[in-house]
This record gives C-alpha cells, sequence and structure tokens, in this order.
C-alpha cells in the first residue's frame, strides 16, 4: 500500500501571538508547561500508517497524539489476531503492545485519548467494540475463565474457531494495581503469560484449560499513582517490562470542539477496516535486506545497559521485543509480509520515546527541588559544567542533567542567562540561578 504523507509535526512549544486576549494567552501558556515535562519526542514516530489517522484527528482534540497512536497500535495489533506475527529467536511473538499511558489527572487529557482513538475503532468495525474491548480485570482466573474450554470443547481437543481476542481498557490502572497485590491474586503471572499470546490454563481448585489467548491492554495511570503503587518486587517481578510507558500531556484547549467530523471518521474507519483484513491474513513476518541490517543496530541499542537507575532499567527491559511488534503491526497495516526500514524506525522512535518516558516517570521531585535549592545557593548561578561536577560528581549522564534542568526552568524554579566570555571571544557560558520571584503589583490610578 502507498505510505500516506508524513504528518505535520506538533508544535510543543507555542508561541503567544501578540493580539490574542488573556485568557488564550494563558491557555497557550499552560500547555506550553506541560509539555515542556515531557520527553523529546521523535517526528518519525508518526511516519507510519497510524501516525496518518492522528494527524486526520488530532486537530479536534486536546488529547496527546502520543496516546491517540499507542492506543490505535494496542487494538490493531489485537483485531489483526494471531495470524500475523515476528519470531525472535525460538519464541513467536504476537503483535500484542501493551501502552501505559501515564499523565496528570486532568492536564493528561488520558481520557480524551480513548474518547478520539475509540471513535475510529467504532468505525473500523462496531462489533468488536461492543463484544471484543473490556474492562474490570481484578483477577488471573478471572482472565482465564474468557479463554477457558468448557468440557466438550476439551474432548475434541480445543475449539480452533472460538475468537481469541481481547482488548482490555483499563482507565484506572492504580485499582488494578491495588488488586493486583492482594494476597493469594495471580493476576500479575497470568498478564505475563498473556502477553505471550499463550496459555493461561490455571491449577488452581477450580482449574481452568485455556491454552491459547490474545490479550491486548491499554491502560492509564497518573505519575504520582503508579510510583506510589509500585514496589521494586512488582519491577523485578516482569509484569511491568511487558508494558510500554508513555508520558502524556494536553496538546491544546479546545473549549467548543465537538471532535472530528463525523463523515472524515467514518471515512478514516472504513481505510482502516481494510488494512485490518489484509494484515490479519498475514503470517510470519520477515525483514527486507535493508530492514535486516537497520534491525542489528537497533537491537544492540536496546539491548544495551545504558547505566539507569534499577528501576528503569527493569521498565524497559523488554524494548527489543516491543519495538519488533511494533515494527511488525505497521507492516501488517501497510499489507507486507516483511518488515521494511521505515516501519522499524517509526517503532524505534516510539521505544525511544517511551525509554526517555520511564526515566521522567521516576525522576524524583525531591531531587528537582534539591537540585533547584543547591543552584540557588549561589547568587553568582552555577555553570553547567559546575553542575555536572560539583552537584552531581560526574555520576550522571549529560541526557539526565538536561532534562532536569529543562524541567526546572518549565516549571520556572530556576532561570538560564548567558554570560559573554571575559576575553570577549568564544561561545558565552550558560550560568543557572534561582528564578526571581515576582514583586507586588503596581496600583494603577
Amino acid at each position: 500500500m502507498t505510505q500516506p504523507a508524513r504528518p505535520v509535526r506538533l508544535v510543543r512549544e507555542p508561541v503567544v501571538p501578540a493580539d490574542v486576549d488573556a485568557a488564550e494567552a494563558e491557555a497557550i501558556a499552560q500547555v506550553a508547561r506541560g509539555r515542556a515535562e515531557l520527553p523529546t519526542l521523535d517526528d518519525a514516530v508518526m511516519d507510519c500508517y497510524l501516525g496518518h489517522l492522528v494527524h486526520q484527528v488530532e486537530a479536534t482534540s486536546e488529547a496527546d497524539p502520543v496516546a491517540i497512536l499507542a492506543s490505535l497500535l494496542c487494538f490493531a495489533g489485537v483485531h489483526m489476531g494471531q495470524g500475523p506475527h515476528v519470531r525472535a529467536g525460538d519464541d513467536p511473538h504476537p503483535l500484542l503492545v501493551w501502552p501505559l499511558i501515564v499523565g496528570r489527572t486532568s492536564a493528561g487529557r488520558k481520557g480524551t485519548s480513548w474518547s478520539t482513538a475509540k471513535r475510529l475503532i467504532t468505525a473500523a468495525d462496531t462489533a468488536f467494540t461492543h463484544h471484543n474491548i473490556k474492562s474490570g480485570l481484578s483477577s488471573g482466573e478471572g482472565l482465564a475463565e474468557r479463554f477457558a474450554l468448557d468440557d466438550d470443547e476439551q474432548q475434541l481437543g480445543g475449539a480452533d474457531d472460538r475468537d481469541l481476542r481481547l482488548m482490555v481498557m483499563e482507565a484506572e490502572w492504580a485499582g488494578v494495581m491495588a488488586k493486583m497485590k492482594r494476597e493469594g491474586n495471580s493476576l500479575s503471572a497470568i498478564l505475563r503469560s498473556a502477553w505471550e499470546g499463550g496459555d493461561l490454563s490455571t491449577l488452581t481448585v477450580a482449574a481452568r484449560v485455556a491454552p491459547s489467548s490474545h490479550v491486548g491492554i491499554l491502560a492509564h495511570i497518573t505519575p504520582a499513582e503508579f510510583r506510589d503503587k509500585v514496589s521494586a518486587s512488582d519491577m523485578a517481578g516482569g509484569t511491568y517490562n511487558r508494558f510500554l510507558p508513555l508520558a502524556v500531556s494536553r496538546s491544546k484547549f479546545l473549549p467548543f470542539s465537538q471532535g472530528a467530523p463525523a463523515d472524515v471518521v467514518a471515512g478514516l474507519g472504513n481505510g482502516f477496516a481494510d488494512r485490518l483484513d489484509e494484515g490479519a491474513r498475514l503470517g510470519t513476518l520477515g525483514f527486507t535486506g535493508p530492514a535486516a541490517d537497520l534491525w542489528r543496530a537497533l537491537y544492540i541499542e536496546f539491548a544495551t545497559d545504558h547505566g539507569d537507575i534499577a528501576v528503569v532499567e527493569q521498565f524497559v527491559s523488554r524494548a527489543v521485543p516491543n519495538c519488533l511488534r511494533i515494527a511488525a503491526i505497521h507492516a501488517a497495516l501497510d499489507g507486507q509480509h516483511a518488515i521494511h526500514p521505515e516501519h522499524l524506525t517509526a517503532a524505534a522512535a516510539l521505544v525511544r520515546y517511551s525509554i526517555a518516558s520511564a526515566r521522567a516517570i521516576f525522576t524524583d521531585s525531591g531531587a528537582l527541588a534539591k537540585l533547584a535549592a543547591w543552584i540557588g545557593e549561589d547568587s553568582e548561578g552555577r555553570t553547567k559544567a559546575a553542575i555536572t561536577s560539583q552537584y552531581f560528581r560526574r555520576n550522571t549522564s549529560a541526557d539526565e542533567i538536561n532534562r532536569m534542568l529543562h524541567k526546572l526552568l518549565a516549571s520556572g524554579q530556576i532561570a538560564v542567562a548567558k554570560k559573554p566570555p571575559a576575553s570577549g571571544r568564544g561561545r558565552p557560558t550558560e550560568v543557572y540561578t534561582a528564578a526571581t520571584p515576582p514583586g507586588p503589583a503596581k496600583e494603577t490610578k
């Protein structure tokens, strides 16, 4: 299929026009502050068919385009079923991607992203929306029951004609996390099996035979909820490295938007349905020659230990299979039997954003406050070199330091100015200082 035109880049740092009123100026500033906390997003993320869909509807939605894309990605992998898949060594990988959408309660616009994506999903397959999208994960046994064979099916050796597709949409993932912590709850273990697309059978008192499944999970949570509820044992246990964490924030204020026009959504849904049907008929997806060369480099990149804190390393330890699965979904939606370089490029960009999101989620606000206080202790300010060598003692990467400074600048806790060199030649030095609090308002006569 012909690849859609590259979508226009989302502006992450809006400029306030001189002629807008105060309310509009405040709205633009609010959006800019929220998005300044996000990691840098590579435009290549949207260089795919799903990115084309997002581009058609994002102008009428306040949601983060990344959240809309991830929702469609999860749906597409589930809808196409068990036919299209990739292999990694001896393991077959179903095209299941589990986005964990992480954003603040209101400013994240997580629910809005699902509403926008769901309109496209419903337009593509209304019946799937009604019968195959559910919520309410509670226990491992409950999930296994969905796929369990009855006695007659067991005697016949299984029921191959069953619809094994299930997309679980959990708008309050914190509640699911609380349930998983209850003593005896087997949900974590069952989820790990579900991500493999495999056997969910249980050996409890009420044993269930569930030899096959095809489950996708789309979860929403706030950064604070996730940090508060996840434990070191949760991360080490391997459940959360199946997820794809994505930090999101509101993209714009649209007080009068009614969403994309119905005829636009209907047309997009029809095209989406055709691609889903064609992709579902595929089997094992391989690589083109150029894609194989690119995959070698990406495999090394995502399988390398980058020196992150343990919780982040554990969170993103399945970056390799996630990248492969995402690329395969892009290829299948293009009707291709092999993954092409452009599919890998888009997938790798999203995985890099996910890794950066995991780092952002676990950045301690207390650590930011301590850094801001240290910068403020010197009235002359601190240079980047001083911050790196004196405060961090050269034990933190430049990217991490830049990200922390960026967040402090965005939140108004520090300021930066350029100091010309004493010699008058060469580049000016950036000096970070404590932000000057606003003075008292002047009376107007």
